[in-house]
């Protein structure tokens, strides 16, 4: 018969894994990509629909995998289907590598979304597909 505690213990430990897999912000989905030397991770919302304001998050690491401060970091979001110029929000720094960019999908259908760090005078591009889908 287990006790509370260890149930409890399991229940913590089963949460934990969970918040370390999921990137740590619920509802949100993470990918990485290595552009020359600088990896670069992308937060974004699991589900995106157009003309709502969402908050993206951006991790620079070094090949050693240590955080990269004092980079200027954008998206550009572009529609390849459908081209009518790019949204190109800036980013916040967070601090510990970590940047910040509020972003809106002005349509729905596929978009790219590249993310580009510059680092030392020297620009890194990392790009990700992205979909934007109509409200249900």
């Amino acid at each position: 018969m287990r006790t509370v505690g260890s149930t409890l213990v399991i229940v913590l430990s089963a949460l934990v894994l969970l918040v370390a897999c999921g990137g740590g912000r619920p509802g949100y989905s993470s990918a990485s990509q290595a552009a020359d030397g600088v990896t670069i991770t992308l937060e974004r919302p699991a589900n995106i629909t157009p003309l709502q304001d969402y908050e993206f998050f951006v991790t620079l690491t070094d090949g050693s995998g240590k955080p990269l401060d004092g980079a200027t970091v954008f998206l550009e979001q572009d529609m390849p289907g459908m081209p009518m110029g790019s949204n190109q929000p800036l980013g916040e720094a967070l601090g510990n590598g970590q940047y910040r960019i509020r972003g809106v999908f002005t349509m729905d259908g596929k978009w790219v979304v590249k993310v580009h760090a510059m680092v030392g005078g020297n620009e890194h591009i990392a790009s990700f597909d992205q979909e934007v889908n109509l409200p249900k």
